[in-house]
């Protein structure tokens, strides 16, 4: 198993939610912890939480959809922390709209937060990581990366990419050192699911449960979890369910609606 204590990880999106509640639980276990986020007030709180465990910990406050913002991020850390240890890429935006009222513009700003944020922040780590032969990147994804949602189409491809690069990123670096794991939450009670509530009635976990799984996939070198775990379930089984799951469900089309045949 391994031992996190002493190391020195860095979590996107810290200022709230699920990055906020990994930040605070490994600084408790004895981590450095670099807390990334926009919201500069936010992002304070948090750090002011990981210092009573972890008075080394540091906020960067970044924009993880600008690759030249990732790399300072990156080089601020190892300037005054030496090397990063962990990379947990939790950044992630929503937009709950249905494709036909979406720009263009709004898609590209999801997909290059939610995916493209932590391909630049990987990128900036994984160098060193391999010539240390060693080294955590856990990616946050989603459960709606493996089930379709709507109103949530970019939202669910920002994750499916990540997820699918996540996986084929795991099996290249196979035998490095570096493990890479992908962590698929199910409904947690943060911003995102929040504003989605009137589409979701039932149960939101606290992120805490998100915190808990990040070490548990570190410490055993886990390459994929969903949790809470039963979510992962209707994902596998989505593409057996979506044909007859469409009988009856109006469509748009340019004459109006119709019924899916």
């Amino acid at each position: 198993m391994t031992r996190i204590a002493g190391k020195t990880a860095v979590i996107t999106g810290a200022t709230s939610g699920i990055g906020r509640a990994i930040a605070i639980d490994l600084a408790r276990r004895g981590l450095t912890v670099v807390a990334v986020g926009r919201r500069e007030d936010r992002l304070d709180a948090t750090v002011e939480r990981c210092r009573r465990s972890s008075p080394a910990s540091r906020a960067v406050v970044a924009d993880v959809s600008k690759r030249s913002e990732c790399n300072q991020v990156t080089a601020e850390a190892a300037r005054h922390l030496g090397q990063i240890d962990m990379l947990i890429n939790n950044a992630g935006v929503g937009l709950h709209r249905n494709v036909s009222d979406t720009s263009v513009e709004e898609i590209e700003h999801i997909i290059q937060t939610n995916f493209l944020g932590a391909v630049y922040m990987t990128s900036a780590v994984l160098e060193p990581m391999l010539e240390r032969g060693h080294g955590h990147i856990v990616n946050i994804t989603s459960v709606a990366g493996h089930l379709p949602l709507p109103g949530e189409a970019a939202y669910c491809a920002s994750k499916a990419a990540l997820s699918a690069w996540t996986q084929s990123l795991s099996l290249e670096l196979a035998g490095s050192g570096v493990h890479v794991g992908e962590l698929s939450p199910g409904p947690i009670d943060t911003e995102i699911w929040r504003k989605a509530d009137a589409q979701y009635p039932g149960r939101l976990y606290p992120p805490r449960v998100i915190a808990a799984a990040v070490v548990k996939m570190i410490e055993k070198k886990i390459t994929y979890m969903t949790v809470p775990r039963r979510f992962g379930a209707p994902g596998a089984f989505y593409p057996l369910l979506a044909r007859p799951m469409r009988w009856g469900v109006r469509t748009f089309s340019t004459s109006g609606p119709r019924s899916q045949p």
